[in-house]
């Protein structure tokens, strides 16, 4: 049994009997003021699938190891890189319960495609990252639902392929909540058809899987 648990934009927390997994601690969720932060409880280490600082706020991190000392933090070779000079440790290893998937993250306003390291913990949850490129999925995926680099026409496609059973909206940061609500409904009356269920978290909330 596990409880997933949705921040804001595309920070998911994942608790499971060994570990409380946070995927991609972002500004959004750091600076938002959405949510009480003390509130996410004890995470014991941190999963960043690239770069951008609204996956990976360095702020938010060293918050989080000032709560607790031995957090590990993982992610891939460029995100060690750019957070050393915030004094963040990064390990690139690949813990046991972990699988990954390297790929690039989908090409953004600049023309880069930056590396982008898909996550897959206790093959239960698969968080994608910004990028439609992995090829497999645990039973519940993350699923980035609009951003500057896709549409929500992208989302489905993506869903459509990896065919999880369940995904949860994250990446939607800039829209309003009644936009967040009115596109969330939108790709899940249209997964539906396919057989794979949307769950509505909004932020904040969470559900047991």
């Amino acid at each position: 049994m596990a409880t997933i648990r949705r921040l804001t934009d595309s920070a998911v927390l994942v608790t499971t009997d060994h570990h409380v997994t946070l995927f991609d601690p972002g500004f959004h969720t750091f600076t938002s003021g959405e949510l009480d932060l003390t509130e996410i409880g004890d995470v014991t280490r941190v999963l960043i699938t690239h770069e951008h600082g609204d996956h990976a706020s360095p702020d938010f991190i060293n918050w989080l190891i000032g709560r607790r000392s031995d957090l590990v933090v993982y992610s891939n070779p460029r995100v060690a890189e750019v957070l050393e000079s915030a004094g963040v440790q990064v390990s690139t290893e690949v813990p046991a319960d972990v699988i990954v998937e390297d790929v690039l993250h989908e090409r953004i306003a600049s023309g880069a495609t930056p590396p982008n390291r898909a996550f897959t913990i206790d093959g239960l949850f698969t968080h994608p990252g910004d990028s439609r490129q992995p090829t497999t999925t645990a039973p519940v995926l993350a699923l980035p639902l609009i951003a500057p680099w896709d549409s929500a026409t992208g989302a489905v496609e993506f869903a459509r392929r990896l065919r999880p059973r369940q995904v949860i909206p994250v990446h939607d940061f800039y829209l309003s909540k009644a936009g967040r609500d009115w596109v969330a409904n939108m790709v899940k009356g249209v997964l539906a058809g396919h057989g794979i269920e949307l769950v509505p978290l909004d932020w904040g909330e969470g559900y047991t899987v």
